[in-house]
């Protein structure tokens, strides 16, 4: 299944009259050092309800700020290795083209531009005559196929075929607050005027669970 894409965070307005959210009368405050660290306990359309400090009884609502730094991460269950799944892993292609070892990290970004890219400086271009010379990549693409732990993945016309095996590293390392849930580590950097309202300007989330594939939706014909 489809890793979920990158979710807009869109903040509804209120009447023109009404203060925007987090910045009654007052003044700024940043989040205390022992606000910082807390945990999730609902989340929404363009906001999440976190409790700081972890231990506090005290509910924040959070939305984000402009421009705000939002990183999601943590490990994946081996059901997320599937077709139409957007990955990234480092390997290293033979004179052929080919990948020659197995694959034993691979990152869930939740999407990207698909892209091969030399280590170091290099852009990763074919040179003229359509090969790459020979050496390290960073490998972006999206799964076609999975059998058993072979994967196959395509970036444009280019084919790559690799193992994973069981014992590889599955990891999450996305901007995407689609995947948070219930229980989640956070840490937060924000500004506030009223308490339990916050503008967070960076948001570090740490997956409590495994992350798997979204639960399928079928819709039921009339």
């Amino acid at each position: 299944m489809r890793f979920p894409l990158l979710v807009a965070l869109v903040v509804a307005c209120g009447a023109v009259t009404a203060p925007a959210f987090g910045q009654g009368p007052g003044i700024p405050q940043r989040l205390k050092e022992n606000q910082r660290r807390g945990v999730v306990i609902d989340k929404g359309p363009g906001w999440l309800a976190l409790r700081l400090p972890r231990e506090n009884a005290t509910i924040w609502r959070a939305v984000p700020g402009p421009n705000p730094r939002i990183q999601v991460v943590g490990t994946a269950e081996r059901s997320m290795l599937a077709p139409k799944q957007f990955i990234r892993f480092s390997a290293t292609l033979d004179s052929t083209g080919k990948i020659t070892e197995p694959v034993t990290k691979v990152t869930f970004p939740g999407g990207g531009n698909p892209s091969v890219i030399a280590s170091g400086l290099d852009t990763g271009e074919k040179p003229q005559g359509g090969k790459r010379s020979p050496g390290l990549y960073v490998i972006n693409g999206i799964i076609r196929e999975v059998e058993g732990t072979t994967v196959a993945l395509s970036v444009g016309k280019d084919w790559f075929e690799f193992t994973v095996p069981e014992d590889a590293e599955l990891l999450v390392d996305t901007p995407t607050l689609a995947v948070v849930g219930k229980d989640d580590e956070v840490e937060i950097e924000g500004t506030y005027v009223q308490e339990g309202q916050v503008l967070f300007s960076d948001l570090k989330v740490t997956l409590a669970k495994p992350l798997t594939p979204p639960e399928s939706k079928v819709k039921s014909r009339r």
